[in-house]
């Protein structure tokens, strides 16, 4: 169980972006069917059970899910005809044929989407979906965290594609009811991006360019981690807002971001994805740096957080005006453009560095 964030880091709501806080069970077998992925209930055939049933319930379905399930989620099983795939709610997915008509109810899918040649399945996106600009005229479904079920209903997809760490579960199981094949794919670190990737590669029968873009993605991502690893570690401040303060902790995603840059995230032990602090504590934790994102064009850009940091001088990153600026559609999307924020904060981190990441960037060898 986890705390959820009380804020948010990015172009859309995030009240409801920590949904894992709950008993997300499912579990389907040719000869049981056992799905949950809500707090509140647990759902065989239409009966609510209380409790107690729930917690016996979880040992005995969590045996069979262990004895039964052992192929990896990337790895259809095959039925005959049919495909079956598993999401990271262990909910199974089935397929007679590749799906035609996918509906991204994430960004950072629907960026995946792009980078294996899939966007052209697209028949609709979410809110604050922009990339790959062949999206930009599809129909929107609402965000990530507020979908327009009805809408969805209309656009009669083969695949939903929904995240983890937003997805509210009562929409996810109302798709599911109707018999829609909804995935939901947990994107919280970056073998997350490389394994959603792949994942969906297999799924629409793109294995080559997904596999190509996994590798790219990732010797790249590898190469700057490496190249900062056992340097001097800065230590690091994200601002996403100011009323509250609130940064980025153990369960957000930039968290990582900023470990693998060669940076030390000062809010990093705490175990939420977005907390709120006090300018006193950000004080004491002295950061080196101070991390912003920009081009949103409201109260969380760099520009219009500056005037109320600028005036703690006893902070060191004030002081040496160590300010960096990311922009916000690659920073708060964990897709495959992840590698890009990566490489703008390790140079900024590490600036003696900045050129061989550089390279790295342009595929070039010294």
């Amino acid at each position: 169980m986890s705390a959820c964030p009380t804020s948010y880091s990015g172009g859309e709501p995030k009240d409801s972006l920590c949904r894992d806080n709950g008993l997300a069970l499912y579990f389907n077998f040719p000869f049981c069917q056992f799905t949950s992925y809500d707090l509140g209930y647990i759902d065989i055939n239409n009966k609510i059970m209380n409790q107690n049933h729930r917690i016996t319930l979880f040992i005995i379905f969590w045996i069979i899910l262990t004895v039964c399930s052992q192929h990896s989620q990337a790895e259809p099983v095959n039925f005959g005809k049919t495909k079956t795939f598993i999401d990271d709610t262990y909910f199974s997915l089935h397929f007679d044929n590749p799906p035609k008509q996918i509906i991204s109810v994430s960004p950072s899918a629907t960026e995946i989407l792009g980078v294996i040649g899939a966007d052209s399945m697209l028949v609709g996106v979410s809110l604050y979906s922009y990339y790959p600009l062949s999206i930009k005229d599809l129909p929107k479904v609402g965000s990530y965290v507020k979908p327009n079920i009805e809408q969805i209903i209309s656009l009669n997809p083969d695949l939903v594609v929904m995240s983890f760490e937003g997805a509210p579960r009562s929409d996810v199981n109302k798709l599911r009811r109707l018999n829609l094949n909804v995935a939901v794919l947990r994107s919280e670190k970056f073998s997350d991006i490389i394994k959603n990737i792949n994942w969906l590669g297999e799924v629409l029968e793109h294995q080559k360019e997904a596999k190509e873009a996994a590798e790219n993605l990732e010797n790249r991502y590898k190469q700057i981690r490496s190249l900062v690893q056992g340097m001097p570690k800065p230590r690091a401040f994200y601002s996403i807002a100011l009323n509250p303060i609130t940064s980025v902790g153990a369960k957000s995603f930039i968290n990582s971001l900023i470990h693998d840059a060669g940076g030390i995230n000062i809010s990093g032990d705490i175990d939420q994805a977005y907390p709120r602090l006090t300018i006193e504590s950000v004080i004491a934790m002295s950061p080196d740096v101070m991390i912003f994102s920009s081009g949103m064009g409201n109260a969380l850009d760099m520009e219009n957080q500056l005037p109320f940091w600028k005036r703690w001088k006893n902070i060191p990153a004030v002081r040496d005006q160590r300010f960096v600026e990311v922009d916000h559609d690659i920073i708060n999307r964990s897709g495959p453009r992840v590698v890009q924020a990566l490489a703008s904060i390790a140079q900024q981190l590490h600036p003696e560095k900045a050129e061989e990441i550089q390279r790295i960037m342009k595929n070039e060898k010294p």
